[in-house]
């Protein structure tokens, strides 16, 4: 059985794209760090479906550095914002997307959310993590053989 192909058209994720950014800059909670942080939404906009297309499809043009430019942010950045980013980005898949592919596009946006999230907030949890963090155990015994 072979897994599911991501959208593999550049015009739909571009199209998706602008999608999701238009809901995002108009959220109350997002909104303002958008408008605070990005000062050439056409060039972000080409930059982020270069960055999804290269996600989707492992090869693309973005050569962009996404944690730079998220940790340059994060005076403005909380924890509480990615479950909001993620609440947008599935409606905007699920609206502009296939199921198929938009299943696949949820699922690299959590991953993405996530490992950014973790390297941006270390030590604090996301509120996008449905489970509390699990404690590391300080010493795991070792089993005896019998």
């Amino acid at each position: 059985m072979t897994a599911p192909q991501p959208p593999d058209r550049h015009a739909d994720i571009a199209n998706l794209v602008v999608a999701f950014y238009g809901l995002a800059r108009e959220d109350a909670l997002l909104g303002p760090v958008f408008a605070g942080t990005v000062d050439d939404w056409p060039h972000h906009l080409a930059a982020l479906t270069a960055f999804w297309a290269a996600q989707l499809r492992g090869r693309g043009a973005y050569r962009g550095m996404p944690l730079a430019a998220h940790r340059a942010a994060v005076p403005a950045l909380s924890p509480e914002m990615f479950p909001r980013w993620l609440e947008l980005w599935r409606q905007a898949a699920a609206e502009m997307m296939s199921p198929a592919d938009a299943t696949i596009l949820i699922a690299k946006a959590e991953d993405f959310a996530a490992r950014m999230g973790d390297a941006l907030f270390a030590n604090r949890p996301l509120a996008a993590h449905t489970e509390a963090p699990k404690e590391t155990p300080k010493e795991t015994p070792k089993e005896t053989g019998a």
